[in-house]
């Protein structure tokens, strides 16, 4: 299947950020006692996400799962905590945090993890997934009540690729 966004993945600074997400990412720290995080990160990266194709019918009829054609993720690794936001027009903004040390990655699917086996239902897969760059982080998020994965979708260059590091880095030394 085709790729569903085309990502656009940079390094930032606090400062390089929209002040209206800087606000929500402080407002969010503060709410639930993270300290001061865009003071304390250690890596800032934002990722502009464009949807590549219209909704299929069933999405049309039922609302998409995103609604929005484009919108803008945010990740912040202080040496403790991770911190997700996303933007976008018609969503708005929301911020989740999770404890680096209660953190799984997960590179792929356990679908795409099939998909790229040698069998002919594996083709078949292959097809009916969208092609995609980004890593699965399932945690404990903040003011959720149990574990949930949330999918980081970033650019396949070397923003990207370094996001992903230096995530799966920052979950390993917190794990020590």
């Amino acid at each position: 299947m085709n790729r569903l966004y085309e990502r656009t993945t940079k390094r930032r600074t606090a400062s390089q950020l929209d002040a209206a997400l800087r606000t929500e990412v402080t407002a969010h720290a503060e709410a639930h006692q993270l300290g001061d995080v865009l003071g304390a990160a250690v890596n800032l990266h934002e990722t502009w996400s464009v949807r590549l194709h219209k909704p299929g019918l069933l999405s049309r009829l039922t609302g998409p799962a995103d609604p929005d054609t484009e919108h803008r993720t945010v990740v912040v690794i202080t040496p403790r905590y991770v911190l997700v936001a996303v933007e976008g027009k018609k969503r708005g903004v929301h911020v989740h945090s999770a404890r680096l040390d209660g953190i799984s990655l997960s590179e792929s699917s356990e679908l795409q993890r099939l998909a790229r086996g040698n069998s002919t239902s594996a083709g078949r897969l292959s097809r009916l997934l969208p092609d995609d760059f980004g890593m699965s982080v399932t945690a404990l998020w903040s003011g959720a009540p149990e574990a949930a994965s949330f999918y980081i979708g970033v650019s396949d260059d070397s923003a990207g690729h370094a996001l992903l590091d230096e995530l799966h880095a920052a979950v390993t030394r917190a794990k020590k």
